[in-house]
């Protein structure tokens, strides 16, 4: 039984789909720095482009890209005591 060697793009036959839209992903990324995968998905399927988040987490992990959203919370309203 012979082994498949990973590709360029990835370790599964599969990266090709979401690496050919690769410069449409980087725009959006581009133009949204805080975009979560979540909306990026929704930003993907609205151009046509149906990919799961998991697809999405991949592409950005071979690239060593980061998508990283702090919890928003509100300013504390107290005033600084010294």
């Amino acid at each position: 039984m012979g082994s498949v060697a990973p590709g360029p793009l990835g370790g599964d036959r599969r990266s090709g789909r979401i690496e050919a839209h690769a410069p449409l992903i980087l725009g959006l990324l581009e133009r949204m720095p805080d975009i979560t995968l979540s909306e990026l998905r929704v930003e993907l399927a609205e151009a046509g482009v149906p990919v799961g988040v998991a697809t999405s987490w991949r592409f950005f992990a071979r690239r060593r890209i980061t998508l990283k959203k702090g919890r928003r919370t509100q300013r504390s309203s107290s005033a600084p005591t010294s």
